[in-house]
């Protein structure tokens, strides 16, 4: 008998050190995820898609092209999403591998409301979040909407203009199907990704963003000129310029 406690009690200790949740990524500055051994930094690229960094000298291991903004992710996967370019209320979740950047799968069509668009745009807002779970991807988003006219509106006309939605899907990682669930997400749901914000801080390094707004010319795209930049002991690393957003000031 005194054998037997003996193999349960190691069996009971045992047990946790093996479900120990893997080392997960961390959301920095609202735009990018360090890689939850430290050693890359996922970022959205210049010129488009999402990149890979090496966190200690700044140089890119990768660039996928298939997803352009950052959701969350796992040790393995790298979770991002692409906007639909027919349906502004649209939009696709791409697992990507995280040590080679190829693509796992992009999900089936994931609809918002009507009203809903997930491009940045004055009097739109739209966010999102993911973890993986084994085989599936759990996705938060988030819509809202605000008067975005010029002139000073009626409480009514702010009232009416005013939205706000969101919900939960998951995402089966080899078929790339989604199913709806009835969660509705809470802010700190969205703190497994960038959308939560997150620190400017992993180990020994500090990081920076700057955005400038750009100057006005006829016929062409307003987008903000993004930089990131990393530093150790309180001394520039390595900078990067990223994807710019879209400026769409208000109006008058």
């Amino acid at each position: 008998m005194t054998r037997l406690l003996s193999l349960a009690a190691v069996a009971m200790f045992a047990a946790p050190l093996c479900a120990a949740d893997p080392p997960k990524p961390t959301p920095i500055l609202g735009i990018g995820t360090v890689s939850a051994d430290q050693k890359f930094v996922f970022l959205p690229a210049k010129e488009g898609g999402i990149e890979a960094v090496d966190l200690a000298t700044g140089k890119p291991v990768w660039t996928n092209k298939d997803a352009a903004k950052l959701a969350g992710g796992s040790d393995k996967v790298v979770v991002a999403w692409t906007a639909d370019a027919k349906k502004p209320n649209t939009f696709h979740v791409v697992a990507v591998d995280a040590a080679t950047g190829k693509t796992l799968n992009k999900s089936d069509a994931v609809e918002l409301p009507d009203w809903a668009t997930t491009a940045k745009t004055h009097g739109r807002t739209f966010r999102t979040a993911a973890r993986v779970d084994e085989e599936t991807v759990v996705v938060m988003w988030q819509a809202g909407a605000f008067y975005s006219g010029g002139a000073r509106p009626t409480p009514e006309i702010e009232a009416a203009a005013r939205k706000n939605e969101s919900g939960t899907v998951k995402v089966n990682l080899r078929t790339g199907k989604v199913v709806s669930t009835k969660d509705k997400p809470k802010d700190d749901d969205f703190k497994v990704g960038p959308a939560g914000g997150g620190g400017n801080k992993v180990g020994t390094y500090e990081f920076q963003m700057t955005e400038e707004l750009p100057s006005f010319k006829p016929g062409a795209a307003m987008v903000t000129k993004v930089t990131f930049t990393v530093t150790q002991d309180k001394k520039e690393v390595w900078k990067r310029e990223l994807a710019g957003n879209p400026w769409n000031p208000p109006p008058p």
